[in-house]
């Protein structure tokens, strides 16, 4: 069975983190697909390091990687980092906050089978895409 990597790089999303982890889970979970999550914490202030460790504890190494980095050393890095630890065989990068939904990783993983990839991203720019909410 394919293991899929998600890294989320993360920097003060304490709020945001239980949340995209627990909708991960049932994503994964429902469609049959073993996953990982590697939180890459960029020293953030509001305690998003030690929420991820809760997360950890609640739902296990084998699901959460965590890699703490010291300084607000970028975004691209931190895909980098998790890269670096990242076990699965497909990877996908996402943001912490919610603007990618978990809710579209079976139209990533069909993406992925039908053009023979294996890593892809989330991203608001292309088409169809967009962020609800942020007004």
């Amino acid at each position: 069975m394919v293991l899929y990597s998600v890294i989320l790089p993360t920097y003060n999303e304490r709020e945001n983190l239980p949340l995209i982890v627990y909708f991960l889970d049932k994503t994964f979970n429902n469609a049959k697909l073993a996953y990982e999550i590697v939180v890459v914490d960029d020293s953030s202030p509001d305690g998003t390091l030690e929420v991820a460790k809760s997360l950890q504890s609640a739902f296990g190494e084998s699901h959460i990687t965590i890699v703490s980095r010291k300084g607000k050393l970028g975004l691209g890095s931190a895909y980098s980092a998790g890269l670096a630890k990242s076990k699965g065989g497909r990877i996908i990068l996402m943001d912490a906050d919610l603007s990618h939904h978990p809710k579209f990783i079976p139209e990533m993983v069909k993406v992925m089978d039908q053009n023979k990839v294996d890593i892809v991203s989330g991203t608001r720019y292309s088409k169809g895409g967009g962020v609800a909410g942020w007004d």
